[in-house]
């Protein structure tokens, strides 16, 4: 594993289209943490990503976004934070996978890309 392991990786599986947001399993808890949770299409790697608010009283709430990525292989993990978003929703899980299956997601990753989500 390099150093550059996680900013490499997560980005690349992603992008590539390594995970189907149909298969992916999605909790929303009391609009106070969303969480997003699934395999690669060749089972290789297990994407985990997460959605919890800055200040949950705070309307438009922010908040942030985290990724976790593991090779099933050799179970090395890959983290990342991502940037901050804002959503005003109550199903923040929900709105990880329509990040997801839009090609969106990764924009929330990459350095210099912001944007917010309603």
């Amino acid at each position: 594993m390099t150093a550059t392991f996680p900013e490499v990786l997560v980005p690349q599986a992603i992008s590539a289209g390594a995970f189907d947001a149909d298969d992916a399993d999605v909790r929303n808890n009391l609009g106070l943490l969303g969480l997003l949770d699934v395999y690669s299409r060749d089972s290789r790697y297990r994407l985990t990503v997460s959605l919890e608010p800055v200040d949950p009283d705070a309307r438009p709430a922010l908040w942030n976004l985290e990724v976790e990525m593991e090779v099933c292989a050799d179970g090395s993990v890959a983290r990342r934070a991502g940037r901050q978003l804002e959503y005003s929703g109550s199903a923040p899980g929900s709105h990880l996978r329509k990040l997801l299956a839009n090609g969106e997601l990764l924009g929330y990753l990459m350095p210099g890309t912001a944007a917010a989500a309603a």
